[in-house]
This record gives structure tokens, sequence and C-alpha cells, in this order.
């Protein structure tokens, strides 16, 4: 069995654009370093495996065939510094019922939204992942929230929404993370040194 570093996508990997998110893959501009972190959690021995929340399929922002040229996108950007991804598992789904222009197939209520830990159990699962030697990097409670709910130590990082979007967050009991970095490069840095 493998460990593996989960990472979150908007705000730790690539900036965090604000508004409806990434619409198209000339949204992506990642921060700097992260191809260079990914990099370094695999020559550290673990998996990297993206998990991230895309609500923007069931609001009608982006269609499935979209998020795959973003998705390609954010891999080939990271992989010019040698981060190479294992895998990208996302969550399409928005609870909300009823938006407007929508696809109302995805807008129910699931598992796999981020606090929720369907995304990371399939993870878990395809890989056979070692869930006590991994990790989970994160810029939002929710993420914090869900690597917490799979028994992961979970960090934040400075960067996106620095885990202070306590208004964001599902539950009135807040995670919090089990430490705090300035940058996904010094949380990887942080996760390979400490095992």
């Amino acid at each position: 069995m493998r460990p593996a570093i989960f990472f979150d996508c908007d705000g730790v990997l690539n900036e965090e654009p604000g508004g409806h998110g990434v619409l198209g893959p000339d949204d992506i501009r990642l921060i700097p370093g992260a191809g260079t972190a990914v990099r370094a959690a695999r020559e550290g021995g673990y998996l990297a495996i993206i998990v991230t929340n895309r609500a923007q399929v069931a609001k009608g922002f982006v269609t499935l065939a979209g998020l795959e040229t973003i998705f390609a996108r954010l891999r080939a950007l990271l992989a010019e510094d040698g981060g190479i991804v294992d895998a990208i598992y996302f969550c399409p789904h928005h609870p909300e019922r009823g938006m407007p222009g929508g696809a109302t197939d995805f807008q129910i209520t699931c598992d796999c939204r981020k606090p929720g830990t369907l995304l990371l159990r399939r993870a878990v699962d395809d890989f056979g992942i070692d869930v006590s030697r991994s990790m989970l990097i994160g810029d939002s409670l929710r993420d914090i929230g869900a690597g917490h709910a799979m028994g992961l130590k979970s960090y934040g990082v400075g960067t996106g929404f620095a885990c202070r979007d306590v208004e964001r967050y599902p539950d009135r009991t807040l995670p919090a993370p089990d430490r705090m970095f300035s940058d996904v490069g010094e949380a990887v840095a942080f996760c390979v040194a400490h095992p």
C-alpha cells in the first residue's frame, strides 16, 4: 500500500480566480512552485492525487467535456516542472436545485462534494492507498473537513481562501488545519520530511 498526498486545485495548485471559478483552460494560472511541489511529492514516494469540487458543472457554467480540457491544461502546466498527477477526482454536483441555466442532473445532494469523503474513498479504493501515511493539502475548510473525516493529516495553505472561508462551511463545527503553510511547496516539503 502506498501513501498519497491529496491536493485541492483552486487556491492550492492554481490561483483561485474568484467569481464563478475556473471556467476554461485559459483561467488556469499555476501558483508559483506548484509543479515542483507535485514532483517533490512523487519523488518522496507519494501518489499525487487531486480532489476537487466543481460545482460549475451543476451551475451550467462548464460541461463535463469542458472540465476535461481544464484538467488537461492543469496537468500540462504542472508537468512542465515535472509534476505528474496520478489521478483527478472531482465532484460536479451542487445541492441547490433549480438554478437558472444549470444542469439539473447534477443539482443534487451527494457524498462526493467536500467536506464529504466519497472522492477520497474512491481514490483509496482505486489505488490501495495507506491512509495512515497519507495527507491532504487544501486552502478551504471544506478540504480540511474532508481530510479529517478520512483520518488524514490535513494541512492548510495561505494561498486561495487560506482556510478562512468560515461562511462557506456547511456545519457549525469548524475544522482546524493540523498546520498552516505559506504555500503548497512549503506544505509538501513538510510532508516529505515528516512522513
